[in-house]
């Protein structure tokens, strides 16, 4: 499911009072403000009975005073879905693009996460508009036999004639230098992925 609406107080009591009138449960949630907009999808369950169009038809009624958008989708119902196979296990990496914004910046990075089947698990960004500088911040799941050294290059050669950094690494390093530990003798840290010998983001 997905909502928006105009980005005021009480927009989240009105749509939980909603989703409680319905008998949902929110099993998963995203949200964002994103100019003077909220968003927010979510994943949820409702009673078996309850049909569709009377979740989003109350929805609405009740976030009325917000003007909100309630869209509702089903994966088991859904043709887009039917190809959908298992995830395989893949390795998170951090990627951080940031400098003057250009045109084309965010399609190059889409086209070439695709190339190597990598999956695109979250993304963030903005744009500056004193002085055109962005920032985004992708997630990535990266499939087992991917150079991810490669793809660092990749970026940072298309890039860098244009001031823009690129920056890549792997979620656990991040993790450790968020929340350091001592390291002692019998501490022993678990190894990093290797690629091609040399190690990411890892320093």
């Amino acid at each position: 499911m997905t909502v928006l609406a105009a980005n005021r107080i009480g927009i989240l009591a009105a749509l939980t009072n909603a989703l409680d009138e319905l008998g949902g449960n929110m099993l998963d949630v995203s949200q964002a403000v994103i100019q003077e907009f909220f968003t927010m999808i979510m994943a949820a369950e409702f009673p078996e009975e309850r049909d569709p169009e009377v979740i989003v038809d109350h929805i609405r009624a009740v976030c009325r005073p917000f003007g909100a958008e309630v869209a509702l989708k089903d994966p088991h119902n859904d043709p887009a879905f039917e190809m959908f196979e298992e995830p395989l296990p893949r390795q998170r990496y951090v990627l951080t693009v940031a400098g003057q914004d250009r045109p084309g910046v965010l399609r190059f990075i889409a086209h070439r996460l695709a190339q190597d089947d990598i999956e695109l698990m979250d993304l963030q960004g903005m744009r500056r508009d004193s002085d055109r500088s962005f920032l985004t911040s992708m997630e990535l799941g990266v499939p087992p036999g991917v150079d991810a050294l490669k793809l660092h290059n990749d970026l940072d050669t298309e890039f860098r004639r244009d001031g823009i950094t690129v920056a890549l690494q792997h979620r656990r390093v991040l993790a450790a230098l968020a929340h350091p530990e001592p390291v002692g003798f019998n501490t022993v840290s678990p190894p990093l992925p290797q690629t091609n010998g040399t190690r990411v983001g890892g320093g």
